[in-house]
């Protein structure tokens, strides 16, 4: 077990503020591993509200599914089918992707997808949620550092506090532990000149099974109007009622950051949804019908800024105090979501971290995190920069072809920095 300036540490929990994806996936691997830690989640459940109006989406699971595999154990893993958006069907070895024109419907390019898992988030959670000490309720306000560097003290807004060996920010891309490790200002993410309205929602049954003709999970289409889209299968429960399946579909478009707030200003759902279908009408099908189908007052409708934050740049470097805070997932490296990079790169933090903790000894737990961190910064930055590059190309239709996503498919890395991707272990 690492030890901290000399003294053991081993008696006190890893605190991981936050329950989504990735403080799960370290809850997990510590707990298999053996390691006290304790989850610190600010709402009251990972379950979705039960009015049916808080938002679900669809996350990509691909590079990094050997590490979630050895994370949550076979158990769990031998249940993932559970969780995909199409709980019926296994995922094949080797998927293809189709990229449209969005006026014409043409086929751009085709992509590989090898092993593509596509996972419900909500149902996810509640997966690796399983036998994992969560409190719920517990919206973070403040650290403290002990003295003699051993334990670090997290505090909550209910008046409670609880001490760690080391505090984990996996709170998202508005973290808290960020905005308390590098103040509120260097921790504002940086909003970019696109914006989409993302729209949740189910058909009749032919239109069901005309939309999934396209692909059964996902289809990447760009406008040459240098618009972006993607249809997607968000929840199959049932794989002869394609009348209770549910998709979710956005069309995203370039505007200045004030153009945006502008909008936002004087826009809500219902002016979003009018202003979604009048710009697809210039597309061909799928999302023309997509649009189409939709009555005027359909309310799962979520217009969204993209924005990041990359952790390399040297304003945002912060301080771990000798290893007792660090920061993971989207609290460390928000990205756009056009490559489907952020749930791989927040695992791959996972099991960078676990795997430290569990085998560095001899290591005080300050080398542990820098180490950690070093790598980190370096990895997820780069795709923070990437994704970027990649948002900007798949808004500009002169330069898709030259986009991330066109030449690299879902792959880990850059074509001049190709990363290793693991094997499959489970």
């Amino acid at each position: 077990m690492a030890t901290q300036n000399g003294t053991t540490a081993a008696n006190l929990p890893v605190l991981i503020i936050g329950a989504g994806s990735c403080g799960l996936a370290v809850a997990n691997g510590l707990k298999r591993a053996g390691i006290s830690y304790k989850v610190l989640e600010k709402d009251d459940s990972v379950k979705l509200r039960s009015d049916g109006k808080e938002r679900d989406w669809a996350v990509a699971c691909h590079w990094s599914s050997p590490i979630l595999a050895e994370l949550i154990g076979p158990e769990k893993w031998s249940r993932i089918l559970e969780v995909q958006v199409d709980p019926n069907t296994p995922t094949p070895e080797l998927d293809v992707g189709k990229v449209l024109n969005g006026a014409t419907g043409e086929v751009i390019n085709e992509l590989p997808f090898p092993k593509f898992y596509r996972f419900l988030r909500s149902r996810l959670r509640a997966l690796i949620s399983e036998s994992i000490d969560i409190s719920y309720g517990k919206k973070l306000s403040s650290l403290s550092y002990a003295d003699d560097g051993t334990s670090v003290t997290a505090y909550f807004e209910d008046g409670t506090s609880e001490k760690g060996r080391l505090v984990i920010g996996a709170d998202g891309s508005n973290s808290k532990v960020r905005r308390l490790l590098v103040g509120a200002e260097k921790a504002k993410l940086k909003q970019l000149p696109f914006n989409a309205t993302f729209i949740n929602a189910s058909f009749t049954r032919e239109q069901a099974l005309f939309l999934r003709s396209y692909h059964p999970l996902a289809t990447v289409i760009v406008h040459p109007d240098n618009m972006m889209s993607l249809l997607a299968l968000l929840d199959a429960p049932d794989a002869d009622k394609p009348e209770g399946w549910r998709f979710c579909f956005y069309i995203s478009w370039g505007a200045s950051v004030e153009e945006q707030e502008a909008e936002a200003a004087v826009m809500g759902a219902r002016e979003r949804l009018t202003q979604a279908k009048e710009k697809s009408k210039v597309y061909a099908d799928p999302l023309k019908s997509a649009h189409a189908w939709l009555p005027d007052d359909h309310e799962a409708v979520y217009w969204t800024r993209n924005m990041n934050w990359d952790p390399s740049l040297p304003e945002h470097a912060w301080e771990n105090h000798s290893g007792l805070v660090t920061l993971a997932g989207d609290a460390a490296h928000p990205m756009t979501y056009h490559r489907g990079q952020g749930l791989n790169h927040a695992l791959d933090d996972a099991g960078k971290i676990v795997k430290l903790l569990s085998t560095s000894k001899g290591r005080s737990q300050s080398e542990i995190i820098d180490v950690y961190e070093t790598e980190m910064r370096a990895r997820a930055g780069e795709e923070v920069r990437l994704s970027e590059m990649n948002s900007r190309m798949l808004h500009d239709f002169s330069r898709l072809q030259e986009s991330p996503l066109m030449k690299r498919s879902l792959a880990k890395g850059s074509i001049d920095n190709p990363q290793s991707e693991p094997t499959e272990t489970a």
